[in-house]
């Protein structure tokens, strides 16, 4: 909200307004794009996040799953699946890095998929 905000007081949107497009238009157009690049941001790194969340909320409710099993073998030393589990973690940082890089592409006009 506040991004969206100070990207409607931004110079090229009074620009844009002056040109006598609709508010609908300026905002669809000109605003959102540029709203979403610090989401696409924030959202890569979360992937990863949300294994953790469920590490922390399978334990305190008892549910069987990944997390708690991680948890667990955590806490017994089985380093293989704490390894594994990492690898899993990491493989999906990188996932979702190499989605908001494609999201850039699609959300900021300054930035092209080259090949």
């Amino acid at each position: 909200r506040t991004n969206m905000l100070e990207v409607m007081n931004s110079d090229y949107i009074r620009t844009a307004r002056a040109k006598g497009l609709t508010e609908k238009t300026v905002v669809n157009k000109h605003a959102f794009r540029n709203t979403f690049i610090p989401l696409v941001t924030t959202l890569s790194g979360m992937l990863p996040g949300l294994f953790s969340g469920a590490m922390i909320t399978e334990t305190v409710f008892s549910i069987p799953g990944i997390g708690s099993m991680a948890l667990r073998a955590t806490l017994q030393g089985d380093i293989p699946f704490v390894m594994g589990y990492n690898l899993f973690l990491s493989a999906l940082t990188i996932v979702g890095y190499i989605i908001s890089d494609l999201m850039y592409a699609v959300v900021d006009p300054r930035v092209k998929l080259s090949e």
